[in-house]
């Protein structure tokens, strides 16, 4: 079989195509997790203002005072917003396994829970879930694309 310049250039072309649009879709890959990581990062700074006000006492022996129970609050509802945004898929699944264990073992020490037991039952829901399962919890799991594979890496998780 005689290959005519026209079918080697041919066959450069789409070589040269198909690496392009592989090169493209490993692109949108990186861009969405870095999304994800910039979104994250803006969760992070919320939690290190709310740490940064709290008083030495809380800080250092977990004995709030008045405005240091404002503080937990602020807390609980971060936490309540970092499990919300990992239910529609908006924390990757490293950055979930570190806040899970973050969250869990920080609201679960007394000041937290005693300001999660002074408001009503339907306040924080998945937080209050996730203190039930603990180590098995994952709002994400719940959504049925989320468990595809392909789905969670086109979304970057």
């Amino acid at each position: 079989m005689t290959f005519t310049p026209f079918d080697v250039i041919g066959a450069i072309v789409q070589t040269a195509t198909l690496i392009a649009v592989g090169v493209a879709a490993w692109q949108l890959l990186f861009h969405s997790r870095q999304m994800h990581r910039d979104f994250e990062a803006l969760y992070v700074q919320r939690y290190w203002t709310l740490m940064d006000q709290r008083s030495d006492a809380f800080a250092l022996d977990g004995v709030p005072t008045d405005r240091d129970r404002v503080i937990a609050r602020g807390y609980l509802q971060l936490c309540e917003d970092e499990i919300d945004c990992r239910r529609i898929g908006r924390v990757t699944d490293s950055t979930w396994e570190y806040w899970r264990g973050a969250i869990i073992d920080q609201t679960s020490t007394p000041a937290y829970l005693a300001e999660l037991d002074s408001v009503t039952e339907t306040r924080y829901p998945l937080l209050r879930l996730a203190l039930q399962q603990r180590e098995d919890f994952d709002p994400l799991t719940s959504r049925t694309l989320a468990s595809n594979w392909l789905w969670r890496k086109l979304h970057g998780l």
